[in-house]
C-alpha cells in the first residue's frame, strides 16, 4: 500500500492523503471491487463522496486518442467528516458491462490500457478533484479463450487488441466503443488472409463473433472489409469444438476474396 496523490498540497493544513486500491483484476460481466484509503490533514475535513471514474484509451471518431467512460460509481460511506490526523476505510463494488473491453488474454498484456480515476470531493458543490488514477487490468472471458484458442489450432494467433469509438452495425450494444483482436496467421493455408480482425459483441448469454480480414489502417467499419460471424455461448466453453465454426467462417472469407 502506497499513498499515490495529494489533494490540497498548496494548503498543508487542508491536505488529504489517498491511496485506491482495486481487489484483483475484472472480468466483463463481474463484479469490480476495490477500497479507498483517506487520511486526514491537519485539520478535520468534511468529505462529500468518493467518484469514481473506469475509463478506456481509444481511438476517436476523429482518429485521435479518446478515453472513454466505461462505469461509474462512488465509494461507501459517502458524507462524513475525516478527523485531523485519522484514516478512514471505503469500499466501492461496480458490475461491469459484458461489453467491457479486456486488457490481459492468458495472463498476457494486450496493449489495451484500462483505468480507475478517483474523484474527491470535500464539499456539496459538485466540484471535484482527480486524487488517484489506477491501472485496471481485465481478464478475457473463458468464451474468449476459448474462441481465440479456436484461430490458433488453425494457425492464426493473436498478437495485440485495440479498442474503438463507435457502434457496431444492427447490434444491440450499450457502450460505445467495441474491441477488436488482431490475429496473424502463420501458415495460413491457400488463399486465407495474412491477419484477421476478431470482435466479440458479448452478452450474458455470450456473444456473436465477427471476422474479417485484418485492415487496422481504415478506422471505420463499414469501410473495412465485409465480415462473416457466427454465434457462441458461454455454457458451450468446454463443451463443444469451435473448429469447425472457425474453419467454416475462413472457407467464407476466402469465398469472398475470390469474387
Amino acid at each position: 500500500m502506497g499513498f499515490k496523490r495529494l489533494f490540497g498540497a498548496g494548503d498543508p493544513g487542508g491536505a488529504v492523503e489517498v491511496d485506491t486500491q482495486i481487489l484483483g483484476p475484472g472480468q466483463p460481466g463481474g463484479e469490480l471491487r476495490g477500497e479507498i484509503l483517506l487520511r486526514g490533514a491537519g485539520r478535520d475535513t468534511y468529505v462529500d463522496h468518493v467518484y469514481l471514474r473506469i475509463q478506456v484509451r481509444c481511438t476517436g471518431h476523429d482518429g485521435g486518442d479518446e478515453t472513454y467512460e466505461v462505469e461509474t460509481c462512488c465509494a461507501d460511506p459517502e458524507r462524513f467528516t475525516l478527523h485531523k490526523g485519522r484514516e478512514q476505510r471505503l469500499t466501492f463494488a461496480r458490475r461491469l458491462s459484458w461489453e467491457t473491453p479486456v486488457s490481459e488474454l492468458g495472463g498476457r498484456a494486450l496493449g489495451v490500457v484500462l483505468s480507475v480515476k478517483s474523484e474527491l470531493h470535500l464539499d456539496d458543490s459538485g466540484q471535484g478533484a482527480d486524487v488517484d488514477d489506477d491501472l485496471l487490468h481485465v481478464s478475457a472471458l473463458p468464451l474468449h479463450e476459448a474462441v481465440l484458442d479456436a484461430f490458433a489450432e488453425e494457425g492464426y494467433l493473436c498478437d495485440s487488441a485495440f479498442v474503438v469509438e463507435g457502434d457496431l452495425p444492427d447490434a444491440e450494444q450499450h457502450l460505445g466503443v467495441h474491441q477488436t483482436f488482431l490475429l496473424t496467421g502463420h501458415g495460413p493455408g491457400q488463399g486465407r488472409p495474412e491477419q484477421l480482425e476478431v470482435t466479440f459483441q458479448t452478452n450474458a448469454v455470450g456473444a456473436m463473433v465477427h471476422v474479417r480480414r485484418a485492415a487496422p489502417h481504415e478506422r471505420y467499419w463499414d469501410d473495412k472489409p465485409a465480415t462473416r460471424r457466427f454465434p457462441a455461448a458461454h455454457h458451450e466453453v468446454g463443451q463443444v469444438d469451435w473448429r469447425p465454426r472457425v474453419r467454416k467462417v475462413l472457407d467464407e472469407l476466402v469465398l469472398i476474396e475470390s469474387l
